[in-house]
C-alpha cells in the first residue's frame, strides 16, 4: 500500500493574494475620494446659498428702505460657522438727546431671516474694500467696530470681498459686492 499525498489542499499564489490586495486599494481610495468630492460639493452649495441670500437681503434693504447687516460667527467646538442678519434700528431723536439707547439696542436680529450653519469645515472670510464716505456721519455704521458687510437701505452697501474656505481651502472664486449693492462672483 502506497501512501500518497492528496493534491486537494491548495493555497493562495502570492500574485493572487497581490491581485486582491490591490483592488482593495483601488476600491479604497475611490471611496475616499468620493467622499472628499462630496464635501467639496457641499461647500459649493452653501457658497451658492450664500450668494442667493445676499441677492434677498440686498433687495429686501433696498425695497423696506432698511439698514441690514451681516453677522458672522465662526465655529468654535460646539457650535459651526454660521451666519445671520442684524437690523439697524435708527435711533429717535428723542432717544439720542436723552442718551437711554444702547449699542446693543442698535443692532437687532432680523426676525424674517434664519440664522444659516454652514457644512462642517466650510467657512468663509469677509475683507472690507477702501471707499471713502465724505458726507456720511454715523459712527455706528462706518468705524472699525461696525460690522464689515452693510447694506444702507438706499441702494448703497459697504464693499467688500468674500472667500469661502474648505478645509482652509479656498472654494470658488471671491464674492466681491461693491459700492452699489451689486454682487460680482468672479
Amino acid at each position: 500500500m502506497k501512501h500518497t499525498k492528496s493534491a486537494s489542499i491548495r493555497g493562495f499564489t502570492l500574485i493572487e493574494l497581490m491581485v486582491v490586495i490591490v483592488i482593495m486599494a483601488i476600491m479604497t481610495s475611490l471611496i475616499l475620494t468620493n467622499i472628499n468630492g462630496v464635501d467639496q460639493r457641499k461647500a459649493m452649495q452653501a457658497r451658492e446659498v450664500f450668494i442667493m441670500d445676499l441677492r434677498r437681503i440686498n433687495r429686501e434693504a433696498n425695497d423696506q428702505a432698511r439698514i441690514f447687516a451681516l453677522d458672522v460667527q465662526t465655529a468654535t467646538d460646539v457650535s459651526p460657522f454660521r451666519y445671520a442678519v442684524i437690523e439697524y434700528l435708527v435711533p429717535s431723536i428723542q432717544a439720542t438727546q436723552t442718551s437711554q439707547i444702547s449699542k446693543n439696542q442698535k443692532w437687532q436680529n432680523y426676525a424674517e431671516f434664519k440664522p444659516r450653519d454652514l457644512p462642517e469645515q466650510v467657512s468663509f472670510n469677509v475683507q472690507s474694500l477702501d471707499q471713502q464716505y465724505e458726507n456720511a456721519n454715523n459712527d455706528d455704521l462706518l468705524n472699525t467696530n461696525a460690522p464689515k458687510l452693510l447694506w444702507l437701505g438706499n441702494g448703497e452697501a459697504k464693499p467688500v470681498r468674500i472667500q469661502f474656505y474648505f478645509e482652509q481651502r479656498p472654494i470658488g472664486e471671491e464674492i466681491e459686492i461693491d459700492h452699489l449693492g451689486k454682487i460680482n462672483e468672479s
